[in-house]
């Protein structure tokens, strides 16, 4: 680590059980630069209040340091900050090791996606929208626009369509008998080419059952290379809630004030970007190795962009501001040293 660190207000105590406990009333840092194998954190400013660590001390026969039981801080902010990461493929797990998820803030998501893509399987560009109200994508509201007839989207028991004049292309192929949060679609009348509702997908049961490890289908042949050729933008509000499982949660908060708000994009050179605006999280828990952190309220202002994506991916979080509070790194079982 390097950077300008200055501390104030340090004071040190030793209890009668044996454990020391070091208090510092503030941590300012500038120009702070942390390199690790997880990746590097840069940040023009940082600073930390009310800090105190807790720590066991090892006997002196056994030729130890001594462990960290608990760190606590009041305040942390950030300013001006990037964090950069490799992102590792892990296989998506086929039954859920910590709970079912929970993706709460789906459930009122509103706001639209648009696609444009380059020469499709249709064979000519096309431009597709999709609105989402109330955490529902409702397919007879799609659209999918190019020279010509306009096609549209569906779902049906075999999977996610779009019917094009040249006839029907599935983009998603179902394996699953049971799709939780879809309405598949309804025919007008016999033998007719016409739907009389083309379905719908509630997007929070449909997500929470996917990341809890149900297999749900596949991408159909040929759709991951359009994908390549595809423009994706999206602009979404979040609703209010939990998103996690047992062991790493966040509680969103704050939609009635307009918090929450998500800027997605990529393009056909591989970068994805994501920007969050106004993020309010009321509290959040993470568990690493033999440790809780636990925080209070959180608020920032961040991006991520996604680079890379066909080969090595890496991540980079640029942080405009960021300031969570009541932080509390507890070691488990820490009763037992």
């Amino acid at each position: 680590m390097s950077g300008d660190v200055r501390s104030s207000g340090l004071s040190n105590t030793t209890n009668a059980d044996g454990t020391q406990q070091l208090r510092i009333e503030r941590i300012d840092a500038r120009d702070v630069q942390m390199e690790s194998n997880f990746g590097t954190l840069r940040a023009a400013a940082a600073a930390l209040s009310n800090v105190t660590v807790d720590l066991r001390t090892a006997p002196p026969s056994a030729g130890l340091p001594g462990r960290m039981r608990e760190l606590r801080v009041g305040e942390w902010r950030l300013e001006g900050a990037r964090v950069e990461v490799p992102i590792i493929r892990v296989p998506r797990p086929t039954t859920a090791p910590h709970g079912k998820w929970r993706m709460e803030p789906l459930g009122a998501v509103d706001g639209s996606m648009h696609a444009g893509i380059t020469d499709a399987h249709w064979m000519f560009d096309a431009d597709v929208t999709i609105p989402i109200g109330s955490g529902r994508i409702d397919f007879d509201r799609a659209t999918v626009e190019h020279i010509g007839p306009d096609s549209s989207m569906g779902i049906s028991r075999m999977g996610v369509y779009v019917d094009a004049p040249n006839g029907r292309t599935y983009l998603y192929l179902f394996s699953a008998t049971h799709i939780p949060g879809a309405t598949f679609e309804r025919r007008g009348a016999l033998f007719a080419r016409r739907t009389g509702s083309r379905g719908a997908l509630e997007l929070r049961p449909f997500a929470e059952c996917w990341l809890s490890g149900t297999t749900m289908g596949a991408l159909a042949t040929g759709i991951r290379d359009m994908l390549g050729r595809t423009r994706l933008s999206a602009t979404l509000r979040l609703g209010d809630g939990v998103m996690g499982n047992d062991r790493h949660r966040v509680a969103l908060g704050g939609r009635d004030q307009g918090r929450n708000r998500i800027e997605l994009s990529s393009g056909e050179s591989g970068e994805a970007v994501l920007r969050m605006h106004d993020l309010s999280v009321i509290g959040s828990r993470l568990e690493v190795a033999d440790y809780v952190v636990e925080t209070g309220p959180l608020s920032a202002t961040l991006s991520v962009q996604v680079t890379n994506l066909a080969a090595t991916p890496v991540a980079a979080m640029s942080i405009a501001a960021l300031t969570v509070r009541d932080v509390a790194c507890l070691r488990r079982q820490a009763s037992n040293g």
